[in-house]
């Protein structure tokens, strides 16, 4: 399966300078074409206490390209606004000052055209900067801009979940685009891809910009097992839901019941019920309960719960890597044009739709691999992601606003287990 699109070491000067402008140039423009059908109102309004409004992360995904690459890599380039470099700094008191998170959401100014003035700005000034920088610069320019690329794939996808929910807050459920579902998909039965077990390899032969925690790639023993061929769909899930899943103590952890007890879950994150039958908010606005398409917007605890129920279990991580290797398994990605789970996609060889869709989540905690060493160094002031490995689980494969080329077998996506905002859904196991 394609990895990211990274140069390969030891790429000619020209070419890396072509290929780095031009997917810069994409990245930058798919982020645009999100915010497209956004108005000015829509980019201030910041829902979730740990999100961001849609202005922010087009302004601070600018920043990051400003201020680690620009600054540093072009002694010739001046700052578009230096009150910019503090305003829209990353939310993390270990690159210095920074706007508080609590306040993201009153910066009526600067307003949704300076920002985008902002971006052109940028955008201009760092293809002006791969066009005359000199060889012997360009190696760490291009360290920089990869970085930035990474950086600017994550936050696309949660300017879109942060947008989903500001939306559902809103009384009106507005659509954030109009819905392209010609109708319900059809369900797909369950089956099965058994795997011997045995001594597997997993993790990166070699590390990406942003994914040191994926590597190094070392030795797993696997007991054998089977992963299901698709993820668990709405259907399967509201059968959970009517055999009193929310309601049955037994099929919980501790902590996930507590959890559900305290927010009030009775389904996922998105699922409302009216006029007698489930509705489901999307970007699209509401839709009747698709029984086909994958349940998505479900906590790990709901996960876990589910798979209990179902007499099965989630798969650990080195299970799903295992199998996902050498799987061509492409389901719905950014850039698809659906930006909602899709029934359907079980054509091809199984197991189906490992990348897009859904994130999966897989049972084994976010921790270094074997041999995980942190860099000692983050030189271009971008943190690692070792310090987020605490009280997080594993998520893989990608979801339906998950950019192409951050979906890979390799990649390892980490949340809080009752986190349900981002795309997540349940592919289960068993053992063999």
């Amino acid at each position: 399966m394609p990895d990211s699109a990274i140069a390969p070491v030891g790429t000619p000067p020209e070419a890396l300078r072509q290929s780095l402008a031009t997917r810069f140039r994409k990245a930058r423009g798919r982020t645009a074409e999100l915010v497209a059908p956004l108005g000015a109102e829509d980019l201030m309004v910041r829902s979730l206490p740990e999100g961001a409004p849609a202005k922010w992360h087009l302004a601070h995904s600018t920043w990051f390209f400003e201020s680690r690459v620009l600054i540093p890599c072009d002694p010739t380039y001046r700052p578009f606004d230096p009150a910019f470099l503090d305003l829209f700094a990353a939310v993390d008191d270990r690159f210095g000052h920074h706007m508080p998170a609590p306040t993201q959401h009153l910066l009526s100014r600067p307003t949704a055209a300076e920002v985008m003035r902002y971006r052109d700005h940028v955008n201009g000034a760092v293809l002006h900067l791969l066009d005359r920088i000199d060889e012997g610069r360009l190696e760490d320019a291009a360290t920089r801009i990869e970085l930035g690329l990474v950086h600017e794939r994550r936050h696309q996808e949660r300017l879109i979940t942060d947008v989903k929910h500001a939306f559902w807050s809103n009384p009106l459920r507005p659509a954030y685009e109009p819905d392209p579902r010609p109708g319900p998909g059809t369900p797909s039965p369950q089956s099965w891809t058994a795997h011997p077990g045995g001594v597997v390899e997993i993790g990166r032969a070699e590390p990406v910009p942003g994914a040191d925690h994926e590597g190094p790639r070392h030795r797993v023993m696997l007991p054998p097992f089977r992963l299901a061929n698709r993820p668990v769909n709405c259907g399967e899930y509201l059968a959970f839901i009517e055999d009193r899943g929310y309601t049955t103590p037994s099929l919980w952890l501790g902590d996930g019941w507590e959890v559900a007890r305290a927010e009030g879950w009775q389904a996922p994150l998105y699922w409302e019920w009216r006029d007698g039958g489930w509705q489901v908010f999307t970007l699209y606005g509401m839709r009747p309960l698709d029984p086909a398409e994958p349940v998505c917007h479900v906590s790990w605890y709901e996960a876990d719960a589910f798979a209990r129920w179902a007499g099965k279990r989630v798969p650990a991580e080195s299970e799903w890597e295992a199998v996902a290797a050498d799987r061509d398994a492409f389901g719905n990605l950014l850039g698809n044009g659906n930006r909602h789970p899709q029934a359907g996609g079980c054509q091809g060889e199984p197991p189906w739709q490992l990348f897009g869709d859904v994130w999966e989540w897989t049972r084994s905690p976010f921790l270094p691999y074997p041999g995980y060493r942190a860099p000692e160094s983050e030189p271009v002031g971008e943190a690692t992601a070792g310090r987020f490995m605490a009280n997080r689980m594993v998520v893989r494969g990608g979801s339906c606003v998950t950019p192409f080329d951050y979906a890979t077998a390799f990649t390892r996506h980490f949340l809080r287990p009752a986190a349900r905002t981002a795309v997540t859904g349940i592919r289960l196991a068993e053992d063999g």
